[in-house]
């Protein structure tokens, strides 16, 4: 029996060292507080469907919980901005090709990439979040134990209003085509205006 005690003993005693040792080296981190089990779009993010598009925001290392939710809402808008302007560029030259407007215009296509800038003024709107998962870290710095948050939003963004978005964008060129007399690009446009297909 005191064999046994003793060796109960040894092992917290171990256990802790091990542990201290660990967790006073700098930049060391542990979780000590999560939103319930980490669920699998943290990781893989959900595929497309046919009435949605899926994104994942996320921010790690915020100072607050509340500018962790913040940041992460708008990393995930920033990337449905990001997948309109590329998707709608790629659908706008796909309409310039079919009408047999010439590839090498670069004046056309950059009165495109303005318009399709213009999203964000509307894109937010149509963005729904499904979820969030926060985690509070503690981490050990040169200053002592201090608290971060990382935090993962899980958003949806429906593929009708993607499609209203590229008819904004197509608008909105269309009258910066009119100012520049591009008449290229104002037959294109208004190409996309009336609903062209999207890919």
């Amino acid at each position: 029996m005191f064999r046994i005690l003793i060796a109960v003993m040894i092992a917290g005693v171990i256990a802790t060292g091990c542990s201290r040792q660990q967790l006073s080296v700098v930049g060391s981190e542990r979780i000590i507080e999560n939103s319930g089990n980490k669920p699998g779009w943290v990781k893989k993010i959900p595929g497309e469907s046919d009435e949605f598009y899926f994104f994942r925001g996320f921010k790690t290392g915020a100072l607050s919980l509340e500018d962790g939710l913040t940041d992460a809402r708008s990393n995930a808008i920033r990337q449905v901005l990001e997948m309109i302007q590329a998707q709608g560029l790629i659908d706008y030259k796909k309409a310039r090709v079919e009408t047999g407007l010439a590839e090498s215009r670069e004046d056309v296509g950059s009165v495109t990439e303005d318009g399709l800038k213009i999203l964000s003024k509307t894109v937010a709107s149509g963005v729904k979040e499904l979820e969030s998962y926060t985690e509070k870290v503690e981490r050990y710095t040169p200053g002592g134990i201090r608290y971060f948050f990382n935090v993962y939003t899980l958003v949806r963004y429906p593929r009708s209003e993607y499609d209203k978005a590229v008819a904004l964008a197509a608008r909105e060129s269309n009258a910066v085509g009119r100012a520049q007399s591009n008449a290229q690009a104002r037959e294109v446009l208004e190409g996309l205006d009336k609903g062209l297909p999207t890919y």
